[in-house]
């Protein structure tokens, strides 16, 4: 048991670094005017898998969240769920044009309040 809660607080920790650093890329991304969809998908390479992105462009300002749950529903009480995630907010590029939404919105993961993509693409674990 002791073994098995070491190994999740292990999972949990590298899965909030993973999810910093996949807010990271995509904030940079967004602010030098990528499209969404090339955002997605370089904070999909980031992120553990299942991971959901949040991106919003307001004001000159780029906010990305990645958020995603770590934990087994197959130990069930065993090993706890968490949900970890990051939030970065970065100012947009001047100079550049401001990348169009994409013309279809991704679908809702219900990880927050508003709309999200899930960040897909990687299939191993925390």
């Amino acid at each position: 048991m002791v073994f098995l809660l070491a190994v999740w607080m292990l999972a949990v920790m590298f899965g909030q670094g993973r999810c910093a650093d996949a807010a990271r890329i995509g904030a940079r991304l967004a602010a030098r005017g990528e499209s969404d969809s090339v955002v997605a998908a370089a904070v999909a390479q980031a992120a553990p898998a299942h991971a959901a992105l949040r991106l919003t462009r307001h004001d000159g300002l780029v906010d990305v969240q990645v958020s995603v749950v770590i934990g087994s529903t197959v130990l069930g009480q065993l090993i706890p769920r968490r949900a970890v995630s990051a939030h970065v907010v970065a100012p947009a590029e001047p100079d550049l044009p401001v990348a169009a939404p994409d013309p279809a919105p991704a679908a809702a993961t219900g990880a927050g309040a508003g709309a999200g993509a899930e960040v897909s693409g990687r299939s191993d674990g925390p």
